[in-house]
C-alpha cells in the first residue's frame, strides 16, 4: 500500500475535514484552522490526512482516527492499557479481549474510540471501538471488549510510518 493522489486541500475542504474532527474529537485544538491540510490516498476507501505534513488522521467510510504517530490527540484520548501478552494479538490485529486488560484511564461510552497502550512504556499500539462502557469495562473479566480498528503493523500504519 502506498500513497497516492497526495494533494492540498482548499479552504472551504479544509474547513469541513477540521469539523469533522472537531465533531468526532471534541478535545482538538482548534489553532489547526491556520495550518495547510494534505489528503493523499492510501486505498479507494482510506484517506490519509497530513496536517503541516505530518500523519494525523485516516479517513475510512465509518471513521475518522487519529494515526498512532498523533501522539498529540492520543495523549488526550482514553486510554486501555494492556499486558505483554495481548501486545502481539492485537497487532496482528485481533480484538480486545477483558483478560489482557491492566488498566483504564478515562471515562468512555459504549461504542468509544480509544488508544491501547502497552503497560511497560505506555505506547500506544492500537485504536479500538468499544463494545461496553468504561464501567462495565472495569468489572468485565471474560471475553471481547472492544474492536480492533488500527494497530502498529498494520498495513496502513506502513504506508505512513515513514512520514513522520
Amino acid at each position: 500500500m502506498s500513497l497516492t493522489h497526495r494533494h492540498f486541500l482548499r479552504d472551504k475542504e479544509a474547513r469541513a475535514i477540521l469539523e469533522e474532527i472537531q465533531r468526532t474529537l471534541p478535545s482538538i485544538d482548534s489553532r489547526l484552522e491556520e495550518t495547510k491540510i494534505e489528503v493523499a490516498s492510501l486505498t479507494p476507501e482510506t484517506q490519509l490526512i497530513l496536517i503541516e505534513g505530518k500523519p494525523a488522521f485516516l479517513k475510512t467510510a465509518k471513521d475518522l482516527l487519529p494515526t498512532l504517530t498523533n501522539t498529540n490527540i492520543l495523549d488526550r484520548m482514553p486510554t486501555i492499557t494492556v499486558d505483554a501478552g495481548a501486545i502481539p494479538h492485537i497487532c496482528n490485529g485481533s480484538d480486545l479481549m477483558a483478560p489482557g486488560i491492566t488498566r483504564i484511564s478515562g471515562d468512555f461510552p459504549k461504542e468509544a474510540i480509544v488508544t491501547v497502550a502497552e503497560q511497560t512504556y505506555g505506547k500506544k499500539i492500537a485504536l479500538v471501538r468499544t463494545l461496553i462502557d468504561s464501567q462495565t469495562m472495569t468489572t468485565t473479566r471474560r471475553g471481547k471488549v472492544a474492536t480492533n480498528l488500527h494497530y502498529v503493523g498494520d498495513k496502513t500504519w506502513d504506508a505512513y510510518k515513514h512520514l513522520t
